[in-house]
């Protein structure tokens, strides 16, 4: 082979290689995305958490989107028993208070999004419910999450996809937070007012929630101590052991959110599983509505990452095309409850 002819060929295959690791390394790819909805109170208030509207059995219902809910989704007892769902009682699992619960309610035809299914969707159902229902994103995970509150869409993008280059809209500023997903619950570092502190993603918590323990500890708080009232800030109310308290900054690695207002006071975060011997430590700070409602949040699930950026105004950037995946992913499925509950053969155990 001559020189000339042997440098054409090599530069074919460096083409054809770089060809295939960019089809096998391609852009996040649109799964699936739904329109949030802010949650309204009994008096007209905006309440800070969002909702998003899931079709069970031909009915639409509104579920809080709470990434601070674990691995499991709930629904109204009522609510079940209103659209007709099979119930079983033969599973334990923990309700939100930290009871056992024993009650599951299940949907045999489901629309969410872009997505629908004749397969049967699973919840584990709960009495007293302020909502029709709850999804956790711990049961979303099988995609990339991006929570965009800024235009108020909840999407879902195929995890497969190279490292980085998931941030599709337009910002200023950004933050790539690694991120541990520990019992459906979103894990990662941050500080306040230069304070290292450990925190968890909470859009179904109005506030954030800072461990008294940990204020008292890093930032000389001290609850007999009179409190400077600032206008918009709640008063306390000892008797609950509830402080609301103005810093200077909360921030990630390449954003800071400026005079955060959170709530001091005892941290508790599950209690375990049901068999009451697992308890996980409660994190230092648990990050609310009160300052998730000013982000933009996309989660890598693959990488283990969070990209943030602040929440631009207006329409959603997003992708024109979505193309669910064919397996049905990227909608609310208890995989643990699902297999054990449900077997599609048998019928309900």
């Amino acid at each position: 082979m001559n020189k000339s002819l042997f440098l054409a060929c090599a530069v074919l295959a460096m083409c054809v290689g770089t060809s295939a690791r960019a089809e096998e390394c391609a852009a996040p790819r649109l799964e699936n995305t739904v329109q949030m909805e802010p949650i309204v109170g009994s008096g007209g208030g905006d309440q800070g958490e969002v909702a998003v509207p899931i079709i069970l059995n031909g009915t639409e219902k509104k579920f809080l989107l709470d990434t601070g809910g674990g691995s499991m989704n709930y629904i109204k007892s009522a609510v079940a028993l209103k659209l007709g769902m099979f119930r079983t009682d033969n599973f334990v699992a923990l309700d939100l208070a930290g009871n056992k619960s024993y009650r599951v309610g299940g949907a045999r035809h489901l629309k969410f999004g872009a997505i629908s299914t004749q397969d049967v969707t699973v919840f584990q159902e709960v009495p007293d419910l302020a909502f029709d229902g709850i999804l956790s994103a711990g049961t979303m995970t099988g995609d990339d999450l991006d929570m965009d509150f800024g235009a108020m869409r909840l999407n879902f993008f195929s995890a497969d996809h190279c490292p980085g280059g998931v941030v599709y809209w337009p910002h200023q500023a950004l933050a790539v937070v690694p991120v541990t997903l520990a019992q459906g619950h979103f894990e990662l570092a941050t500080t306040l007012d230069g304070h290292p502190l450990t925190a968890v993603i909470d859009t179904g918590s109005p506030w954030s929630i800072l461990s008294s323990e940990w204020a008292q500890k890093n930032l000389g708080f001290s609850p007999e101590a009179p409190a400077t009232q600032m206008p918009g800030v709640p008063r306390d109310e000892p008797d609950k052991q509830i402080y609301f308290r103005k810093y200077s900054e909360l921030s990630f690695p390449g954003i800071a959110i400026t005079k955060p207002l959170v709530i001091i006071r005892p941290v508790q975060f599950g209690d375990g599983d049901d068999s009451g011997t697992t308890k996980r430590r409660a994190p230092d700070l648990i990050i609310g509505m009160e300052v998730l409602r000013h982000l933009h949040l996309y989660y890598a699930t693959s990488e283990q990452k969070f990209y943030i950026t602040p929440a631009a105004s207006g329409p959603s950037s997003l992708p024109q095309t979505v193309t669910p995946r064919p397996d049905g992913h990227a909608w609310p499925q208890n995989a643990q409850l699902y297999s054990t509950v449900w077997d599609p053969i048998h019928r309900p155990h």
